[in-house]
């Protein structure tokens, strides 16, 4: 049992180190970076490379980024409310030692109740998968832009010390393991779609 403690000494370390390079500038801009409307213009990106590449069908990409936000959205919650492992931010243990972002109303940031998993790293490794696939025809060889962002997005949580390591590295796996589910059902979707073509497009010779 021994590996288990030391991955917990391992995990406190690194959120204090990376809690720990805080400055008044940076405070401010990865509180805004951990926020959805920040990546807007990112995302505006997205939208308009998926409608130059998918034309009409754009909608249906869409739809299972959705559907894929929606899955580990909610059951990242569920975990949280069943783990029921408070944040840094919430430990006492940890007054002393983490620096917590003061909003300008003078209060101080320290997120919701629960941790594990993050819902952050779940949501937006879970859309990267997505991505990854309805963009490789479109980046090619620039796919890592996708894990890229989602680390950086993850990586303002443990900063802000609302999350542990570990929180956005399960939350991370979660997150896979969702998009990859929603790419199946991505698959069976279209081989619905095919086989009702082929049927329609037989009765039609007939």
């Amino acid at each position: 049992m021994h590996w288990i403690e030391g991955l917990k000494y391992f995990d406190i370390e690194i959120l204090l180190f990376i809690n720990s390079l805080h400055t008044p500038f940076l405070d401010h801009l990865i509180y805004w970076m951990t926020k959805v409307w920040f990546w807007l213009p990112f995302f505006a990106w997205i939208i308009y490379a998926l409608i130059k590449k998918y034309k009409s069908k754009t909608w249906v990409v869409l739809l299972f980024c959705a559907l894929s936000i929606t899955l580990t959205d909610q059951s990242s919650v569920f975990i949280k409310n069943k783990i029921q492992r408070l944040r840094p931010s919430h430990q006492m243990i940890f007054q002393d030692y983490l620096h917590l972002h003061t909003l300008d109303n003078g209060k101080v940031y320290r997120g919701g109740t629960y941790s594990f998993v993050s819902s952050h790293a779940a949501n937006s490794f879970g859309l990267v998968i997505l991505l990854i696939y309805f963009f490789t025809p479109i980046t090619r060889h620039r796919w890592w832009i996708f894990p890229v962002w989602a680390f950086i997005f993850c990586l303002t949580r443990i900063y802000l010390g609302v999350h542990y390591p570990s929180d956005i590295f399960a939350g991370a796996v979660l997150g896979v393991v969702c998009g990859l589910l929603i790419l199946l059902l991505h698959h069976i979707f279209l081989l619905i779609i095919v086989r009702y073509q082929t049927r329609k497009h037989e009765q039609t010779d007939t």
